[in-house]
């Protein structure tokens, strides 16, 4: 069974909401993500502009869906999320008192991604219930 942990992201500063970041197993995808395109200036420069959209949420200011969304579909009751620019997109779900940054992807892998940030959130939410029994 994965082992998950959380820690405040300290980019993401915000009176209404906080913002945390997930470890699976001592992985954090969100870390990951930042490493392989950091040597990027254009994908460098889309990050930084998510993590403003973030900063907008956690302030409780809206954003237009071009920027941050609620996706639709998927199963269970689990709220999920995804801050969008052109090429990059940053996964969240819904946790008390604000939202859990699962991972990171491509425009282009799309699909793929939001079948992966199911599967955690699935997990993730299996083993927070599994922990309070």
């Amino acid at each position: 069974m994965r082992k998950f942990a959380t820690v405040e992201m300290k980019e993401v500063k915000g009176s209404m909401q906080t913002f945390e970041k997930l470890y699976v197993d001592t992985i954090c995808f969100i870390d990951e993500f930042e490493k392989e395109i950091k040597d990027n200036p254009q994908y460098s420069s889309e990050y930084k502009k998510i993590l403003s959209y973030m900063n907008f949420i956690a302030n409780g200011q809206m954003l237009p869906e071009t920027k941050f969304k609620v996706l639709k579909g998927g199963k269970g009751d689990i709220k999920r999320f995804e801050f969008k620019s052109k090429n990059l997109r940053i996964y969240a779900i819904a946790n008390p008192g604000g939202k859990l940054v699962i991972m990171g992807g491509f425009k282009k892998n799309q699909k793929r991604d939001i079948n992966k940030l199911n599967a955690i959130a699935k997990d993730y939410i299996n083993y927070i219930k599994n922990q309070a029994i």
